[in-house]
């Protein structure tokens, strides 16, 4: 059986046991079934299960996606989530399959040893100083000139026709930069359709005020983008998604010693609007908006950007790390894999790869496959 990347799940397996400690974001429930002796780490930051029913994936990823979680959440020493948020979602869900043993909560009836929260870091280096990249790739942006910034690319869940539409109540002479709308691998994301709707959306002001970077800034240049930027944007609309997302790119932002404009709604709003690093506003409010960027970009800017300089080194990789780098130092007991639910859950793989194999590839291949993985099921008990 080979993987989404093309290994082979022999291969995948084999490459873990060589390893004391494995932190892992998705394995098929094969694998983490044959990981007995490495402590195996379910590094679940991103809400994946929310994120594919609102980016319209298909069921049967949806499904997959599931039962992978499933299986690691069974197996995992340590399950780690980005904020407090994912944390009760992740709890939730493993109480109602029954993976919260009397034995570990004995051990630590708060469940931090077993699901914790270690949220994407800062570079702990100095922030980004700029060199003109922005303004070298988009001429029409005068030295004098503002930049709104919108970190990353356009997806469904987000809604950047809301800075777009607040871009029209703000000066002419702010811009609003998009980072990254044609990222590596778009075509495989299914998110193609979203970058078009914004770009139709703009069509009047595309160049002029509104600059699109076709390509994607490689990541370690990005915070000379973001350090000539004046303010960071971004939005998303009122759904599921947002309650438990964790947006690096306003992160990023941080890190860049920049002031934040949002929507209300997921955790980074929350320290946001707790530390007063910028400003949130409803989600579809283009006056709301327009009225925060206008007032971060003027007087109340400086305050700001100085309070963003004061919090970001608690937001560095090597505090917020630290829970994790302290579980791989200590000797916490082994928690009892939940065997049945890692097999129930590769069996529920195996019956919707059977249905997809029977409709693409026929009847002799689906005998073959399910062969094969009924010898694997049997060998999980």
């Amino acid at each position: 059986m080979r993987s989404r990347s093309g290994h082979t799940t022999a291969a995948i397996t084999a490459a873990a046991r060589e390893h004391d400690i494995v932190v892992a974001q998705e394995l098929p429930p094969i694998v983490v079934a044959r990981l007995s002796g490495v402590r195996l780490v379910a590094d679940l930051y991103n809400a994946l299960v929310v994120e594919l029913l609102e980016g319209g994936a298909p069921r049967r990823t949806q499904r997959r996606i599931a039962a992978r979680t499933l299986a690691l959440c069974a197996a995992a020493d340590l399950v780690l989530c980005a904020n407090e948020r994912q944390r009760d979602l992740l709890i939730g869900g493993m109480a109602l399959h029954g993976l919260l043993d009397p034995e570990t909560y004995a051990r630590d009836p708060t469940l931090r040893s077993l699901v914790a929260v270690v949220g994407f870091g800062l570079p702990d280096g100095p922030a980004p100083e700029p060199t003109g990249a922005l303004r070298a790739a988009f001429g029409a942006i005068a030295p004098g000139d503002r930049v709104l910034l919108w970190g990353g690319g356009v997806w469904d869940w987000l809604d950047a026709e809301t800075p777009l539409r607040a871009l029209d109540r703000l000066d002419p002479g702010v811009h609003l930069v998009m980072l990254g709308l044609g990222r590596p691998g778009l075509e495989a994301s299914g998110q193609q359709a979203a970058g078009r709707r914004f770009l139709d959306a703009a069509a009047g002001l595309l160049g002029t005020r509104v600059h699109v970077n076709s390509g994607w800034v490689p990541y370690a240049e990005r915070g000379q983008w973001l350090a000539e930027a004046d303010l960071a944007v971004s939005a998303h609309r009122d759904h599921l998604e947002a309650r438990y997302a964790h947006r690096t790119r306003l992160l990023d932002a941080l890190w860049a010693g920049l002031p934040v404009v949002t929507t209300r709604g997921d955790a980074l709003a929350e320290l946001i609007e707790r530390e007063r690093l910028g400003a949130t506003v409803a989600p579809g409010d283009v006056d709301g908006y327009a009225e925060a960027c206008a007032r971060l970009l003027g007087p109340d800017g400086a305050g700001v950007r100085a309070r963003v300089a004061q919090a970001a080194p608690a937001l560095r990789w090597s505090v917020l790390a630290a829970p994790l780098v302290a579980w791989c130092q200590s000797t916490p007991p082994r928690r009892r894999v939940r065997r049945d639910v890692v097999r129930r859950a590769a069996l529920t793989q195996y019956r919707w790869a059977l249905a997809e194999t029977l409709g693409d590839q026929g009847p002799v291949a689906a005998a073959r496959r399910v062969g094969r993985r009924l010898r694997r099921a049997v060998r999980l008990r």
